[in-house]
C-alpha cells in the first residue's frame, strides 16, 4: 500500500506543490523557530501567544475513579491515578480554537528545578501551525472501504493557520513528554533532559497527505498510534479522551467499525530516563475481531530536525521482509534481504537508503530495537516484549520530496513497533477479550552507538584484536562494576558510578581467545549481559 500511496502522492503534489506554496504565502523558515522550539526541557515556560489555562486543584485523599464509557471494558491497574481524573470529550462538529492570549499556564504538579527525583505533570495549550483540512472532510457509505470514517478532498484543504491545542506535559529529572490528547493521543515531543536534545520530528506544520489506510494522513511527528488496521491505522486523526495520572497521562478511543477500544497509558518514574508505554486492547463486543495495533515513532536524533548521514538503527537480525520500495536494486513487497548486509550494502545505516524503503523484522528476534545517530552522538532504544509484541519496522522516506509532508526541508525515520509481524498478517480478539504488554523507551548518549539493551542499560562492545572498546549507558544513577569477559573469562573490571547522561567508557585486555561480553553489576546483582 505504502508504494501505492507513494506513486500517487509524488504525481499529485510534487506537481501542484509550486502553486500550493505560493498560494499560501509560506516562507522556509529554520526548525529553531518552529511552534515548539521555545518549550523548555526544564522548567514549564510558554512560547509567546499560547492560551493560558486555569489552575487544577487535585485531591489525593479519595480513591480515583476512572469513567467507564465503554462497557464491558476493565480498566488497567494505573499508578496512583489523580482523584480527578477526567476524560476529555471528543468534539462532534469542528475544533473552533480560540486565538492565543497571554503566556500563563499553572502546572498541575508545580515541576522542580535541577535534579529532584520528582514526576510532574501538567496542562498547556501549544500553539501549531496546521492546514484547515477539518473543512475538507468528506463522509462516506457503507460501500466505502474506511466507512464511517472519512475521506479527504484535498482540493477543498484550506492554507496553514496557526491553531491552539492541549497538550498534557510529563517530566522528571532525565525526560520530559509532551502528549497532545487532540492529536490522536500521540507523544508530539520527547525531550533528552541531559543533552537538552528533542528526539521525535517536529514537523513545522500539520499537513495532510495522500498517505494511509484512509487515504490522507496528517504528517504530524511524535509517536502515534496505529489502530485498528496497518499503515497509520484510521483514528490516529482525531482527539482522544484522556485521564490524568500521578506519573503520567492515560489516553484512548474506541474504533468506530469493530468496537474495539484501545487505552495507552505513558507514565514516567522518578529517577530513571525511560518512559513506559502500556497499551491495552479490549472487545467489549459479542462478536470476535480483527485488529493491529502500532506504534510509529518518527525520529530525528540530530539538532536540525533530520538525521544525519551518522544515523545508525540498532535491529539485531539476520533478515528482513521489504514492505515497500522505490529501490529498483532491492526485492519487491513481500520479499527478503539480508540484514544489515544484503549486496554487500550496510541497511544498518540511514545513507544507505537511497529511495524510500520500508523493512519488516518478520518478526522481531530480540527484545530492544532503536536508532543511534553518531553525528550527534544521541540515540534511543525501545524494550518490549517481542515474542507478544513481535512486529519492528523501519521506514525511510529517501529521495522523496518533503513537500510531500511539510513545508521545510525537515526529514525523519521511522521506528515501529507492533503486535503483528507485518502489516499483512492480523490478530483476533474474542468477546471480552483483553490484551495488554509494557514497553519502556530511553533516550541513549555518549557511547558512539550500542549493540545490546535491556531496560537497565545499552551496551556498546567493540572488538579490536586482543582488547576492545566497551560503553555502558544506564537508566538510573547507580554505583557498580562494569566486567569485561572473553570466552566467559574475566578480563578486566571497573568499579564505577554510572547516571543518565554520564556513560560508562573504557578499553579493556588483552585476552586470549573466545567471544567478548560485558556485565554490569550494581549492589551486587546482575542486571546487563552482553555476550557470554
Amino acid at each position: 500500500m505504502e508504494r501505492r500511496l507513494y506513486a500517487v502522492a509524488i504525481a499529485l503534489t510534487v506537481a501542484a506543490a509550486a502553486v500550493l506554496l505560493a498560494a499560501c504565502g509560506f516562507t522556509t523558515s529554520s526548525p529553531a523557530h518552529s511552534p515548539l522550539a521555545n518549550l523548555s526541557p526544564a522548567t514549564p515556560t510558554r512560547r509567546p501567544g499560547s492560551a493560558a489555562i486555569s489552575s487544577v486543584t487535585l485531591p489525593t485523599d479519595t480513591p480515583a475513579r476512572r469513567p467507564t464509557d465503554t462497557p464491558g471494558v476493565q480498566s488497567s491497574p494505573s499508578p496512583t491515578p489523580l482523584a480527578t481524573e477526567r476524560p476529555a470529550d471528543r468534539p462532534t462538529a469542528t475544533l473552533t480554537l480560540p486565538p492565543a492570549p497571554s503566556p500563563t499556564v499553572q502546572p498541575v504538579n508545580p515541576p522542580l528545578s535541577g535534579r529532584s527525583s520528582h514526576v510532574s505533570v501538567w496542562e498547556e495549550d501549544l500553539t501549531l501551525h496546521t492546514y484547515d483540512w477539518l473543512s475538507a472532510l468528506v463522509p462516506t457509505t457503507p460501500d466505502d472501504p474506511i466507512y464511517p470514517y472519512p475521506r479527504l478532498n484535498f482540493d477543498a484543504v484550506g492554507p496553514a493557520a496557526p491553531r491552539t491545542y492541549r497538550a498534557v506535559v510529563i517530566q522528571n529529572e532525565y525526560v520530559q513528554l509532551v502528549v497532545v490528547p487532540e492529536l490522536g493521543g500521540r507523544i508530539l515531543r520527547w525531550t533528552d533532559r541531559t543533552t537538552g536534545r528533542q528526539l521525535l520530528y517536529n514537523n513545522p506544520v500539520i499537513k495532510p497527505t495522500r498517505w494511509g489506510y484512509r487515504g490522507w494522513w496528517l504528517a504530524i511527528g511524535g509517536i502515534e498510534w496505529a489502530f485498528p488496521v496497518e499503515e497509520h491505522g484510521l483514528n490516529e486523526y482525531r482527539p482522544w479522551r484522556y485521564w490524568l495520572l500521578r506519573n503520567g497521562v492515560r489516553v484512548g478511543d474506541t474504533d468506530d467499525r469493530t468496537g474495539l477500544s484501545i487505552e495507552v497509558e505513558i507514565t514516567l518514574d522518578p529517577g530513571r530516563s525511560d518512559f513506559i508505554l502500556s497499551p491495552r486492547i479490549s472487545n467489549p463486543t459479542t462478536s470476535p475481531q480483527t485488529y493491529q495495533f502500532w506504534a510509529n515513532a518518527m525520529l530525528v536524533l540530530s539538532d536540525n530536525n533530520t538525521p544525519s548521514p551518522g544515523l545508525v538503527f540498532v535491529l539485531p537480525d539476520d533478515a528482513v521482509t521489504v514492505h515497500s520500495t522505490g529501490d529498483a536494486g532491492l526485492p519487491g513487497p513481500g520479499g527478503q534481504m539480508g540484514w544489515p548486509i544484503h549486496n554487500g550494502r550496510d541497511f544498518s545505516r540511514y545513507s544507505e537508503w537511497r529511495h524510500y524503503l520500508g523493512l519488516f523484522a518478520d518478526p522481531a528476534q530480540a527484545g530492544f530495537v532503536g536508532a543511534y545517530d553518531t553525528g550527534s552522538d544521541q540515540g534511543i532504544a525501545r524494550i518490549f516484549p517481542h515474542t507478544l509484541a513481535t512486529g519492528v519496522k523501519i521506514f525511510c522516506p529517501g529521495d522523496l520530496p518533503s513537500s510531500l509532508w511539510t513545508d521545510d526541508n525537515s526529514r525523519y525515520v521511522e521506528l515501529w513497533g507492533g503486535l503483528t509481524p507485518t502489516f499483512w498478517s492480523y490478530l483476533t480478539l474474542a468477546p471480552g477479550a483483553t490484551v495488554a504488554w509494557t514497553e519502556r523507551w530511553y533516550p541513549v548518549s555518549g557511547i558512539g552507538g550500542y549493540n545490546w539493551a535491556n531496560a537497565e542499560a545499552a551496551i556498546r562492545l567493540l572488538p579490536m584484536g586482543d582488547q576492545a572498546e566497551l560503553a555502558v549507558a544506564t537508566t538510573r544513577a547507580l554505583d557498580g562494576s562494569v566486567v569485561l569477559r572473553r570466552g566467559g573469562v574475566e578480563v578486566q573490571r571497573w568499579e564505577t558510578s554510572i547516571a543518565p547522561g554520564s556513560p560508562f567508557r573504557a578499553t579493556g585486555g588483552p585476552a586470549s581467545s573466545g567471544d567478548w561480553g560485558v556485565q554490569l553489576f550494581a549492589e551486587g546483582t546482575l542486571i546487563a549481559q552482553m555476550g557470554p
